[in-house]
């Protein structure tokens, strides 16, 4: 063995010394390299699990949404319907009552026009009957030559009734 170290040159002092600087430069590595680097790895680590289990959890809770607004959209849909049924409804009950208040009033107006009517009809008979009554009388102080105020109200109104009467 000894022969082997001399054929490739090895010096013990030399290998002994180079041993302990690796150990020496080693150590400083590991205590200011390694050591970091590694801790360094481990939180890298640490925050990219925090990471994926908040991306999970993200979409965890973004399908309990979707879930939460088909279910929400679909109520307010029957709600709505609902609404737009009552609506409806009230709209016909609306309608019908309107209806019943325009015929109301329809008649009511009928029967005001007809009351008019009737007594426009009345008043045009008393003003022909006061008419012929003028008239009858006139005939009267005519036909007889009398005095007009000698004509007394009881015969002009039995003549103006036999006139109306023959004239219906």
């Amino acid at each position: 063995m000894q022969s082997l170290i001399q054929n490739f040159g090895i010096n013990w002092e030399t290998l002994a010394s180079q041993i302990f600087n690796f150990l020496v430069i080693f150590g400083i590595i590991a205590f200011l390299v390694y050591k970091p680097l590694a801790k360094s790895i481990a939180e890298r680590r640490k925050k990219i699990q925090e990471g994926l289990d908040k991306e999970e959890e993200a979409s965890r809770r973004l399908t309990e949404i979707g879930a939460l607004e088909s279910e929400t959209l679909k109520k307010a849909e029957e709600k709505a319907v609902g609404l737009i049924s009552q609506a409806e409804k009230r709209a016909k009950e609306e309608e019908a009552k309107i209806l019943k208040e325009t015929e109301e009033r329809e008649r009511e107006m009928k029967e005001k026009n007809l009351e008019a009517i009737q007594e426009a009809k009345n008043k045009s008979i008393k003003e022909a009957q006061s008419e012929l009554a003028t008239l009858a009388k006139e005939i009267l102080v005519k036909a007889v030559k009398v005095n007009p105020h000698a004509v007394d109200e009881a015969l002009l109104k039995r003549v103006a009734d036999e006139v109306v009467k023959g004239a219906k």
